[in-house]
């Protein structure tokens, strides 16, 4: 009977292996999907863009449906009763709206597309050593990238658009478009081996996240040891070389929330200390030597040739804020603030894109403003969380943003009572990956880019797959008073 239990204990190990090898091969091949299709056909490039996300659904539906026949339970996340709600909140949406169900359905798996890798490795097993596998290998290729972008800056814009530059995909009439192989990034902005540079400056992103939670579990100074100088030296300058401002701001605040997120606050103070001695200087340069590169409305920063320092110096220019206020990000959320509250539209307009521009245009009183949102789809790139309003309503935006927080609260549960050094740096990375989603989706789409979006449900299922393993742990060698300590 032993070796019977033993035989079916060896079968379910090595079928395990199995979806966590999935998993990680899908992981290190992301990051240079687009790299890699760029040297396919046309036709044979679509076809397999789309293998990887019909691989995670088919995998997803196959790991739930096979535990639920052998009578298991799927393991409980913090996010199921929210996933439900958001569902019912976009349903209402839809059916009082009047959105298109193809375009809905189109708008809402760009959000969603990954939701499978959340489930899947939720409901794996996945051991200390596979999970060190794959955080490594995941740390990998995040430096590679930044090394590409890195040299990137310093090659001609030519070379780039012609080795590195992704090409155009388009699927049934919607295009997806590779600014980098039309040539139409920003002048002097680097992609990565990306179609934009947003893409590689939000990934640039979770790389940083990663970096500076391995940098600052092990070591007590506020300066990380020189391997990691390397490697967040690398990712600084792949965000700036992007030219993606805010990108760059929200780099410098990650410590700021890793050290929240450790319990640290002497090391949180000190950084503050150290961020307002170095903004106090930066002020006293400015006076010094004036205030500052100027800001021209004129003409699109697009086709200007404008150095990436002084690009990333006009955020401390007042005619960049009015001009944003004016005609860019400022301007949608007013549209989008005034829309909802003229039509009482709790819900919103629907996920479909159509009829939702159409409702806020009703909405509009000035030919010019009618003009700008039917001519510029791209403001509603601009700002996931106004998007996101005009799309589910406050009540579908709320929704949303409550499951951020109950992914926030495990992430951070892992940080104070994880016994292993991994936890620790999976829990720490992924609070402050939650802060950078949070804060660079009022600036951009964050949440809708494929490569973010991958690494984003993958880190968020392996803090809660952890999570359940650590409180098992806790149940298996701690007293009932310590794991009602530690759960709270």
């Amino acid at each position: 009977m032993s070796s019977l239990y033993s035989a079916v204990e060896r079968q379910i190990k090595s079928i395990n292996n199995i979806y966590f090898q999935i998993i990680f091969w899908i992981t290190i091949y992301v990051t240079f999907e687009d790299f890699i299709l760029r040297w396919m056909p046309g036709n044979i490039a679509l076809v397999v863009r789309f293998i990887p996300e019909l691989l995670l659904y088919g995998l997803a539906f196959y790991i739930c449906g096979s535990k639920l026949l052998r009578g298991e339970t799927l393991k409980k996340t913090p996010i199921d009763l929210l996933l439900v709600a958001f569902i019912f909140a976009t349903a209402v949406s839809i059916i009082i709206n009047g959105a298109a169900i193809k375009g809905s359905i189109i708008n809402l798996r760009t959000i969603w597309r990954y939701l499978s890798v959340f489930y899947i490795v939720v409901n794996i097993n996945i051991s200390n050593s596979e999970l060190s596998k794959l955080l490594s290998g995941l740390k990998k290729i995040l430096f590679i990238q930044a090394l590409i972008s890195s040299i990137q800056y310093f090659l001609p814009p030519s070379f780039n658009q012609a080795f590195f530059a992704p090409q155009d995909f388009e699927v049934e009439g919607f295009k997806y478009p590779s600014h980098a192989a039309a040539g139409t990034l920003k002048v002097g902005a680097t992609a990565g081996t990306f179609s934009s540079s947003a893409v590689l400056a939000s990934l640039l992103l979770v790389a940083a996240c990663i970096f500076f939670a391995e940098s600052y579990i092990s070591g007590n100074s506020l300066i990380p040891d020189i391997a990691y100088l390397k490697q967040l030296g690398f990712t600084f300058f792949g965000i700036f070389a992007s030219k993606k401002r805010a990108a760059l701001v929200i780099f410098l605040l990650i410590p700021l929330v890793l050290f929240h997120s450790y319990n640290r606050p002497k090391k949180l103070l000190s950084f503050i200390w150290l961020y307002a001695a170095l903004g106090l200087v930066c002020s006293v340069l400015v006076l010094m030597f004036g205030s500052g590169p100027s800001f021209s409305s004129s003409a699109s920063v697009r086709e200007e040739a404008i150095p990436a320092t002084e690009y990333i110096l006009q955020l401390f220019s007042p005619d960049y804020w009015e001009a944003s206020n004016e005609s860019a990000r400022g301007w949608f959320v007013r549209v989008i603030h005034n829309a909802i509250l003229s039509t009482q539209s709790w819900f919103g307009f629907g996920p479909d894109f159509d009829n939702t521009q159409r409702a806020i245009s009703d909405t509009l009183s000035t030919a010019r403003d009618i003009d700008k949102l039917k001519r510029d789809e791209r403001v509603f790139d601009d700002s996931f969380w106004a998007a996101s309003v005009a799309y589910f309503g406050i009540i579908g935006t709320a929704i949303y943003a409550f499951i951020l927080k109950r992914l926030y609260d495990t992430a951070r549960w892992l940080c104070r009572y994880g016994e292993k050094p991994e936890y620790k740096v999976l829990g720490g990375t992924f609070t402050t990956l939650l802060a950078v989603t949070v804060l660079y989706a009022f600036v951009e789409r964050v949440v809708r880019l494929r490569t973010f979006s991958f690494y984003f449900w993958l880190l968020a299922g392996l803090v809660v797959n952890m999570f359940h393993v650590q409180v098992n742990e806790f149940k298996n060698h701690r007293t009932h008073k310590e794991i009602e300590i530690a759960e709270r």
